[in-house]
C-alpha cells in the first residue's frame, strides 16, 4: 500500500466505516441469498432444506423445460412484455417532459410547490397510491365516476374492465415516479452553462429551440444511461403495483411474469419452480441491458461500461 493510499485512508478513515455498513447489508442481503438458486436444478423438500433436497432425478433442467413448455406460460410472458414496453415507452419520457418545463420556470413559491407535489407521491407506499386509485376509480363513490354520471353516462368497474388495466397501471406508475425522475434530470440541467441560453436568446432563438439545441444534448448522456437501466423494466414491470390492481377478472392482460412466479412458487408452493423463472428472467434481464448497453456505445458514445 503506498503512502497516497494510506494517506487518503487515513484523512478519510470516518468515510470508509460510513461505507461498510451498505457494503455489508449488500453483502447479507442481495450476494448470500443468491446460493439458493440452486434450488432451481433441484426436487427441493421444504422438510430437507436446499443443501439436503436431491437433484432434480430425471433432468436438471427439468422445471425450465416445464414452464418454456406450458402454454400459459408465454401468455403471460406476452402480457409481461406489452405492459412493460407501454409503460416504458410512456413513463420513461415523461420525467425528461416535467423536468425541462420545471426548469424553465422562475424560482419562487409556485415551483418549488410544484416541485414538492411531483415528488411527494413516491415517498407514499404503493399500498396507499394504489388504495387511492382505487377508490377513484370506484363506480358508486369514486370522483371519475361521479363526473361520468353527471354527464348522463353510466358507472364504470375501471377495476374490473381488461381494457381499462394497462392504462390504469402506467398511468399509477407516472403519478408515483415521475416526480423522483425529474430530480436526476434537473440537477443534470444545473450542470448547463447560462451564458449558452444568454447567446441563444441573443441570436433570437425562443424557450424551444433552447430546449432542443442547449438543454437536450447537454442532458443527453444521463438520458441514455437512465435508459439503458430501464431497458430491463420491459420485463421486470412493477410486482406490487400489478398484484394490488389486477382482479381475477382482468388475468387475461394483467398476468404477469412476477405474479406468475408468486403463485406458482409461493401460493402452489413449487418453490423450485419459482426459482427456475426467477433465474431465467434474470439472466434474460441481464442480456437485455448488455445489448442495450452495446448498441448505445456504438451509436452514440455513451455506456455504463
Amino acid at each position: 500500500m503506498n503512502s497516497f493510499t494510506k494517506n487518503n485512508i487515513k484523512r478519510g478513515w470516518i468515510l470508509y466505516i460510513m461505507l461498510v455498513f451498505p457494503v455489508v447489508w449488500y453483502v447479507v442481503f442481495c450476494y448470500v441469498p443468491m446460493g439458493g438458486i440452486i434450488v432451481a436444478f433441484k426436487d427441493y423438500n421444504v422438510y430437507r432444506g436446499i443443501i439436503e433436497s436431491p437433484w432434480s432425478s430425471e433432468d436438471i433442467f427439468k422445471h425450465f423445460k416445464a414452464f418454456l413448455g406450458d402454454r400459459y406460460f408465454w401468455e403471460v410472458l406476452l402480457n409481461t412484455f406489452i405492459i412493460g414496453t407501454v409503460n416504458t415507452a410512456i413513463n420513461f419520457p415523461a420525467p425528461i417532459l416535467l423536468a425541462l418545463m420545471f426548469n424553465e420556470l422562475k424560482d419562487g413559491p409556485f415551483k418549488r410547490i410544484s416541485q414538492t407535489v411531483s415528488y411527494l407521491p413516491y415517498f407514499i407506499s404503493t399500498v396507499a397510491i394504489v388504495s387511492i386509485v382505487i377508490a377513484m376509480l370506484s363506480p358508486s363513490t369514486g370522483i371519475v365516476n361521479n363526473i361520468i354520471k353527471r354527464f348522463g353516462a353510466e358507472p364504470i368497474n375501471f377495476i374490473m374492465e381488461p381494457k381499462y388495466f394497462i392504462p390504469i397501471y402506467v398511468l399509477t406508475n407516472m403519478w408515483k415516479n415521475i416526480g423522483w425522475g425529474t430530480i436526476i434530470y434537473i440537477a443534470s440541467m444545473s450542470n448547463v452553462n447560462p451564458e449558452l441560453y444568454e447567446a441563444a436568446g441573443i441570436e433570437g432563438a425562443g424557450r424551444l429551440r433552447k430546449m432542443w439545441h442547449i438543454t437536450l444534448p447537454a442532458i443527453k448522456p444521463t438520458i441514455v444511461i437512465l435508459l439503458i437501466l430501464s431497458m430491463p423494466g420491459i420485463l421486470a414491470v412493477d410486482f406490487e403495483t400489478i398484484l394490488l390492481l389486477q382482479r381475477p377478472q382482468t388475468y387475461s392482460v394483467s398476468d404477469v411474469i412476477p405474479t406468475y412466479v408468486y403463485r406458482k412458487g409461493l401460493l402452489d408452493s413449487r418453490f423450485d419452480y419459482g426459482t427456475a423463472l426467477g433465474l431465467f428472467f434474470s439472466i434474460v434481464n441481464m442480456g437485455i441491458i448488455y445489448s442495450s448497453n452495446k448498441f448505445s456505445k456504438k451509436a452514440a458514445d455513451i455506456s455504463i461500461w
